[in-house]
């Protein structure tokens, strides 16, 4: 099974109204509510007699863009942060920051909102990153021995590190384009 790093733009007020009631996140991810789903299989969830209600009939007040980085996400994280986890600052959006939508699993834990302000704080921070100082941090050494997902450094990692930048530079083109239309973002691991 694949981890893929998703995003989806918005509009601060669908934001607001996903912070207000965050079952909604699985209506405007997946379009429906997912009741009795568990990240764990938990058994008992199967034998549930009735279905949750939903949050609400409430939907997104636009369908927004979508673009995922495939399983790039992790690399391209360390890339801009120099850890696997950790940092500090508009760079670290794909794994890290905004606010958690509540604690409802829509894959890999909760999704996380950025307000259209911290969309431009990313966009230009992305802006500030060219490639060539990406290329200068590729380092196999240490993509394997902090665990970076795909973990497929040791295999030719020239196309490795390709993949990443490649989906960085398309990353970039859509935060731009975010940020210029003055939209909000959810980030999310499925």
């Amino acid at each position: 099974m694949s981890m893929i790093g998703n995003f989806r733009t918005t509009s601060d007020a669908d934001i607001d109204a996903l912070l207000a009631k965050p079952k909604r996140i699985e209506l405007m991810l997946y379009g429906e509510y997912l009741a009795g789903k568990s990240n764990k299989g938990d058994i008992f969830s199967f034998f549930k007699k009735k279905r949750e209600e939903p949050a609400d009939n409430w939907k997104p007040a636009e369908p927004g863009a979508e673009f995922d980085i495939d399983k790039a996400w992790h690399g391209i994280h360390f890339l801009l942060t120099g850890s696997a986890w950790e940092g500090n600052g508009p760079g670290t959006f794909i794994v890290a920051g905004g606010t958690e939508i509540g604690d409802i699993d829509v894959g890999y834990g909760p999704a996380r909102a950025f307000k259209s302000k911290e969309v431009h704080e990313i966009a230009e921070r992305l802006r500030s990153i060219d490639k060539k100082s990406l290329e200068d941090r590729c380092d196999k050494k240490a993509f394997i021995e902090n665990e970076i997902y795909p973990e497929i450094w040791d295999e030719a990692p020239e196309d490795c590190f390709g993949y990443l930048l490649e989906y960085f530079e398309m990353l970039k083109q859509f935060m731009f384009k975010a940020a210029e239309e003055k939209k909000a973002l959810i980030v999310y691991i499925n």
